[in-house]
């Protein structure tokens, strides 16, 4: 198994395949060259994603997966979790928004070479709309290292972008990881979310900022109509960081 594969359960298994869980748990029961398990618990274990896929594919059972679930599945199985991954995605498409002939160039070359060009370009998109690294900038430049398992996660993410745009396929990508993990973030519907900004006065004449001491996922300053800065504060890095790329 490739190192930091991402992983699947068995109810990705299931999708993948177009079958039910009862199918997955009989495929494990009667064919011995089943993908082991690699992580999660024995009452629900977790699979290497390439070692399922060639064996769904060698098995004649890979239903044909749409992009959107692909790049979900990559996302949601991420060995450094999913808002890792958000944070990875949110980079990249800002770059793909912001250069796309960069882009383009970049992913020319093998997985392991595009991480550490990746790298540098990102540095340069982030500052650009960030600012220079440090100084408490809200998304950190990832590395070549933390890069390169998410490299097809990217490369998939890119392409789903280049048929939903951008901020759609980032839009997509949050809103099905905080659907499937409700109890992981405290959540602003986007109605309630809409309907405080309209109360705050947020599009009004004169409001040049809004500002959310408690940001989350930036639901209510996605929410603002249009001011000038937009400004939030989290404690929690990882989602500070969605949520500057959300907004970028």
């Amino acid at each position: 198994m490739p190192e930091n594969a991402t992983e699947v359960t068995a109810a990705g298994i299931a999708r993948l395949a177009g079958v039910g869980r009862a199918a997955v748990s009989n495929w494990r029961r009667r064919h011995a060259d089943f993908p082991q398990p690699v992580g999660g618990t024995e009452t629900s274990p977790s699979f290497a994603l390439p070692e399922v896929e060639r064996w769904l594919r060698d098995q004649g059972k890979l239903a044909e997966v749409p992009l959107r679930e692909r790049v979900w599945q990559q996302l949601s199985g991420h060995p450094a979790g999913a808002v890792t991954a958000l944070v990875h995605v949110g980079c990249a498409l800002l770059l793909v928004d912001r250069s796309p002939a960069a882009w383009r160039e970049i992913t020319g070359v093998s997985d392991d070479r595009m991480a550490g060009v990746l790298s540098l370009a990102l540095n340069d998109a982030l500052a650009d709309r960030f600012g220079p690294a440090g100084n408490g900038r809200a998304v950190p430049t990832p590395d070549r290292a933390e890069l390169l398992p998410s490299v097809p996660l990217l490369r998939g993410a890119a392409e789903l972008a280049a048929e939903s745009g951008t901020r759609d396929t980032y839009e997509f990508l949050l809103g099905r990881q905080l659907d499937a993990n409700p109890r992981q973030y405290t959540l602003t519907p986007p109605g309630l979310a809409e309907l405080m900004a309209e109360l705050a006065g947020a599009g009004g004449p004169g409001v040049r900022t809004v500002l959310d001491p408690a940001a989350g996922t930036g639901a209510l300053l996605a929410a603002a109509p249009g001011p000038a800065g937009l400004y939030g504060q989290e404690s929690d890095p990882g989602l500070a960081a969605v949520t500057a790329l959300r907004l970028a």
